[in-house]
């Protein structure tokens, strides 16, 4: 995005509000998805960014010019790729506008989702048409909305008002100097001057310097090595553990999600083992109503309307592991040696049955150094002795069938964070692939090398 961007400013009328067209859309990809855009807007330099749904990996990205890039501009912007992805939710739905200019927007969206180059402004009606027909060819089943053609749907820019909200909206992506008044320069140049001045006080360096002096002494007087120990075995009481038998805890409870309760169908199930609870997204299909998905749900799940078509039901782990999660036993993790001999070769042979298995590399746990008291009441932090060594943590991703996870075998120190299946009906049953496409996330604790 370092060249300029193809964007226009439409005004809504009867608010300083508008709508920008032909903002850049790309994928991203993460745990939290909001943390993912807003890193994905700043690696493009983009000054805003939104997001096609709270829960969607689609993210529109704008370079902004002008006085849209100022930090005071009193106008919000809105995309209106993303506003029409809220009306149109199902199916692949095309936009078609004109605008006062002569040059035309197209917005190109499936199932609520808009699609990577699917928001751009041509220059004229002929180079329009050539991109309208070759989108409804690559597409095939599409509906266009404000195109002169057959089948064509009735469709206008302000139309897209009643969706101006927070889904929309476009959110700053960084700070730029650029935004910065040229007073606040002024004050922050008098504010540098003060430190710098504060600084040079020969006074306060040498203060500085005892005091430091005094406090080595205080470090040297005190068994590092018997704090320390301490420090890490109250760190370790606060690490929960799952292992091989947290796992089939979880594949026990994924197994009690009915497919298609009550005509509602499967989408997605999602098992957070630190909060202990599960949730699925079932999609509503013919006959079927929030009477008849309740009636087939286990006991004591519940849901709640996404919205008319969409249910999102909870349930709770068992209570062994929501309750009394067991913690990391420091003599029990295993060394990368015992890792590599043990665990590892399962994992070989598992290998064949996994689309993909990734283990990062090791990264020393992060312990918040113990503290000593001193004399005027004030916390000093001690150091940790070099043959105290900290335990490490190697992050583990695997995208597998859910058939394939039965067999997986996991260290003790081994701590979940997600397990997330996928339902898909039409795929075909492989080695790697099957109706059930499940990721696993977790950390693997090892000894430090």
């Amino acid at each position: 995005m370092a060249r300029r961007q193809n964007y226009r400013i439409v005004p809504i009328p009867g608010t300083p509000n508008s709508l920008v067209l032909g903002m850049t859309w790309q994928t991203v990809l993460g745990q939290d998805l909001t943390v993912a855009a807003m890193r994905a807007a700043r690696q493009a330099s983009a000054t805003h960014f939104t997001q096609s749904g709270p829960r969607s990996p689609a993210v529109g990205l704008l370079l902004a010019s002008g006085r849209e890039r100022r930090a005071k501009a009193r106008s919000r912007l809105y995309s209106a790729a993303a506003a029409f992805a809220q009306i149109q939710r199902h199916g692949t739905q095309i936009a078609y506008a004109s605008l006062a200019s002569g040059e035309v927007w197209i917005a190109v969206v499936v199932d609520g989702v808009v699609q990577a180059g699917g928001d751009m402004v041509l220059a004229d009606v002929p180079s329009a048409r050539e991109k309208l027909d070759s989108l409804i060819q690559r597409y095939g089943e599409v509906v266009v909305h404000g195109a002169e053609a057959d089948g064509a749907q009735p469709f206008a820019l302000n139309q897209l008002a009643t969706q101006t909200n927070q889904q929309s909206s476009l959110r700053r992506a960084a700070f730029r100097l650029s935004m910065v008044p040229p007073v606040w320069w002024v004050a922050l140049g008098l504010l540098l001057a003060y430190l710098a001045w504060d600084a040079a006080s020969s006074w306060w360096q040498s203060r500085a310097a005892r005091e430091q002096a005094r406090l080595h002494a205080m470090q040297d007087a005190v068994d590092a090595k018997a704090v320390w120990r301490q420090a890490l075995a109250d760190w370790s009481r606060s690490v929960r553990i799952d292992g091989e038998s947290g796992l089939d805890q979880i594949l026990n409870s994924i197994a009690m999600a009915p497919v298609d309760p009550g005509r509602w169908l499967l989408i997605e199930v999602d098992c957070r083992p630190d909060t202990g609870t599960c949730s699925a997204v079932y999609r509503r299909t013919r006959l079927a109503d929030s009477h008849s998905l309740k009636a087939a749900l286990p006991t004591g799940w519940k849901f709640a309307l996404h919205d008319i078509d969409t249910a999102v039901v909870q349930w709770t782990l068992p209570a062994g592991a929501a309750k009394r999660p067991a913690t990391l036993d420091l003599n029990a993790i295993p060394s990368e040696q015992e890792l590599d001999a043990t665990w590892v070769p399962s994992w070989q042979a598992l290998r064949p049955a996994l689309q993909d298995f990734s283990l990062s590399a090791p990264t020393a746990v992060s312990v918040r150094p113990p503290n000593i008291k001193l004399p005027n009441g004030l916390e000093q932090p001690i150091d940790r002795p070099a043959s105290i060594a900290l335990p490490a943590m190697r992050s583990l991703v695997i995208n597998a069938p859910l058939r394939s996870l039965y067999a997986l075998a996991l260290p003790p120190a081994t701590a979940l964070v997600q397990l997330q299946v996928r339902h898909q009906p039409d795929a075909q049953p492989r080695l790697t692939t099957s109706e059930f496409a499940v990721t696993l996330k977790g950390t693997l604790y090892v000894q430090a090398r």
